[in-house]
């Protein structure tokens, strides 16, 4: 597979959003993974490899990793949008996808397709297992592709998602960490939506006594 990460801040926002797109180097079948901001360079890209986009999936309702999708999907207006459906509600609600406090209004789209834990998406020959992580919204999800893990908002290098906000819960992030994501294979790249990567190995010892 090609992996391609984008970054770029959303409305007031300090802190930039991560985004993916992952495609097949065979049949040019792809996702893009979250869709914040800089849709144009992502556009862009997209084109310019003629990736055949399939699917725009959604790690969560955050109006950070959503407050794109209407430039994205005007040019590709048949791509289904993909979003757990514990999150599904979410994108809404302004309070719960949080638009007001970045200053971003309120006009985002349904999601086309909603899923649950341990779904797969498979674009060209590639195959993306869905898993559920709630905590930093009820409906978070990470994505597996290979050895790589898109965990959105729950895993981050050193810390984890905030569960302060609507819908999150620190008793659900703690077991969507231990229980699923710290389970996957040491060497597995944790490709977060915000900062850098890191692997499963290294956050394991951050739980230790958790």
């Amino acid at each position: 597979m090609i992996l391609k990460t984008f970054r770029a801040q959303v409305g007031e926002f300090q802190t930039f959003t991560n985004m993916y797109v992952v495609f097949d180097e065979e049949t040019k079948e792809g996702i893009l993974i979250d869709a914040g901001a800089g849709a144009d360079k992502i556009i862009n890209y997209i084109e310019n490899m003629n990736v055949k986009l399939k699917y725009i999936i959604l790690t969560h309702c955050h109006v950070d990793h959503v407050a794109d999708l209407r430039k994205i999907r005007k040019d590709f207006p048949r791509v289904p949008i993909v979003i757990n459906e514990e999150d599904a509600e979410g994108l809404a609600k302004a309070e719960v996808n949080m638009c007001e406090l970045l200053g971003v209004e309120n006009n985002f789209l349904d999601a086309d397709i909603l899923v649950k834990d341990g779904d797969v998406l498979t674009f060209g020959n590639v195959t993306a297992q869905l898993i559920h992580t709630p905590g930093h919204t009820a409906g978070s999800m990470s994505i597996l592709i290979e050895d790589a893990l898109f965990s959105g908002d729950t895993l981050f290098k050193g810390t984890r998602g905030r569960t302060d906000l609507p819908t999150g819960s620190e008793r659900e992030i703690l077991w969507s960490i231990k229980d699923k994501l710290l389970k996957l294979p040491e060497e597995t790249i944790v490709y977060p939506g915000h900062g850098s990567t890191t692997i499963i190995r290294d956050e394991k010892e951050w739980y230790v006594e958790e």
